[in-house]
């Protein structure tokens, strides 16, 4: 045991050391948002003094809240308390050490129950490879609950087929970061919705009683409702001191929108006199789903540009709105849809965990903001802030990670697909099932954000490491004996 934990410390050294060569931990624009809810948590806990305001500050921080409420029901408080506590405890620098850490964990104990004849020092080999030829560092570095949405699955997929290769500690541990993977982001709970469906027929192809199937679909399914209570606990506390509910944007009515059938839908609405509060926005682009919900130019915004009851009403209406939309064009909405599930699949590139921080630090709106101050404590800018900049390019990182993902590919696709000459080049029994599911989470992962957000970068390429990961396992797979591992 000692020597596993020495693997997983050494793995995340490893992750982090790639983080500290590329450069430093990064920040996105949500990051803001996780940072201020943690510290609104912590501040009403207690931890934290409240700043003292005039009362103009006082009127404008309770305005600012209020319009909060509108959209915060997707930022999840845990993982705001997570980077809080830890950024105010040790940097971001603390936040990278402890994602490395969860990365390591699963990757290394993954290795170990689907492959146990393996030497447990190819789990570091592999965790380095990941770290050099992936994605996988920059978001283990990036101030966002991303990486978790590949440690979900992974924690899953031991949970759900190699429960008996791992003690009762590590199965209480596995579940407990599980939790907290899917409690950090609601796309991993979405994600790992339509796994459980999966998982249920990858199990049954196993020979597995099927009263231990349910047993351990039971305990994943556990995770995903103990993740739902601990994200609604904050809207609770908020209805419970303001009245008010937290809420959404209205992101599938700017997806539809921005995907055509949308606006066809909405100006067929508006001109036969049905009551869309967008049906004052329709004069609009309505082309871009950023535009929609976050600009604030008068050209081109809606939900930022509007005020608090025209928010609630874009928000109330969005279930009829979609509904209305695909009644009216279903078949070029599933055909949207599929191309924006096609083209979130091929987007396996870094592109914001390497955005540069002079952005944040001079832009008139986000200077202001809680991103500076982090920024500065783990790196020097310098007085013209241009000494942040990632080494990595978004260019090379499209030649370099979407050349590593095809190869893993091919490689997956031949490990599965040539039949060894002998026994002992055969699969083990429960390792085509372990990477179908991990495949699956790809596959689903692509599905929940492009079509229900849209296709951007960050939501595939942060757990584009997993395409590596399953075909290294099949290859290092056809080598153990069937018989040693016979399931």
């Amino acid at each position: 045991m000692r020597r596993a934990w020495l693997i997983v410390l050494a793995g995340a050294a490893l992750i982090v050391a790639v983080v500290a060569a590329f450069g430093h931990p990064a920040v996105f624009t949500d990051t803001d948002d996780y940072y201020a809810l943690g510290k609104e948590l912590a501040t009403a806990a207690g931890f934290v003094a409240p700043l003292d305001l005039s009362p103009a500050d006082v009127a404008q921080a309770k305005y600012d809240a209020h319009m909060g409420h509108t959209q915060m029901a997707s930022r999840s408080a845990v993982y705001g308390i997570f980077l809080y506590a830890l950024d105010v405890a040790g940097t971001l620098w603390l936040v990278t050490v402890f994602q490395a850490l969860t990365v390591a964990w699963v990757i290394a104990t993954l290795w170990r129950v689907a492959l146990p004849a393996r030497r447990p020092a190819g789990a570091l080999a592999l965790i380095a490879g990941l770290a050099v030829l992936t994605p996988l560092p920059f978001f283990t570095g990036f101030a966002m609950p991303d990486v978790l949405a590949g440690v979900a699955p992974i924690a899953a997929a031991v949970l759900l087929i190699y429960p008996d290769r791992v003690g009762r500690g590590e199965r209480w541990g596995l579940a407990a970061l599980l939790t907290f993977a899917l409690a950090t982001h609601t796309s991993h709970i979405l994600t790992m919705v339509v796994l459980i469906a999966v998982a249920g027929v990858v199990l049954l192809a196993l020979p597995v009683d099927r009263r231990r199937v349910l047993g351990r679909l039971a305990v994943v399914t556990g995770t995903v409702a103990v993740a739902l209570v601990a994200n609604s606990l904050y809207g609770i506390g908020i209805r419970l001191t303001t009245g008010e509910p937290l809420r959404n944007q209205p992101f599938l009515t700017a997806r539809l929108l921005a995907d055509g059938p949308g606006r066809d839908y909405l100006r067929h609405a508006c001109a036969t006199g049905t009551p869309y509060a967008l049906c004052r926005f329709a004069h609009k682009p309505l082309a871009d789903s950023e535009d929609v919900l976050w600009s604030d130019l008068p050209a081109t915004g809606v939900f930022m540009l509007s005020d608090y009851a025209t928010r609630v009403k874009l928000e109330d209406q969005e279930g009829r709105f979609v509904l209305g939309t695909l009644a009216y064009a279903p078949a070029a909405q599933f055909a949207a849809s599929l191309r924006n599930w096609a083209r979130q699949l091929g987007m396996v590139y870094v592109d914001d965990p390497v955005r540069d921080p002079a952005f944040y630090l001079t832009d008139p709106y986000w200077r202001q903001t809680n991103l500076p101050p982090m920024i500065a404590r783990v790196a020097d800018c310098g007085p013209r802030h241009d000494r942040c900049r990632s080494r990595l390019t978004v260019a090379a990182s499209k030649r370099w990670h979407g050349a590593v993902t095809v190869l893993a590919v091919a490689v997956a696709l031949a490990a599965l697909l040539v039949r060894g000459r002998s026994a002992g080049m055969r699969l083990p029994r429960r390792l085509p099932a372990a990477t179908a599911f991990l495949i699956a989470a790809v596959l689903v992962n692509a599905a929940v954000c492009g079509i229900l957000s849209g296709p951007f970068a960050r939501y595939q390429a942060r757990l584009a490491w997993i395409v590596p990961l399953c075909a290294v396992l099949l290859v290092a797979g056809r080598r153990e004996g069937a018989t040693r591992l016979a399931a």
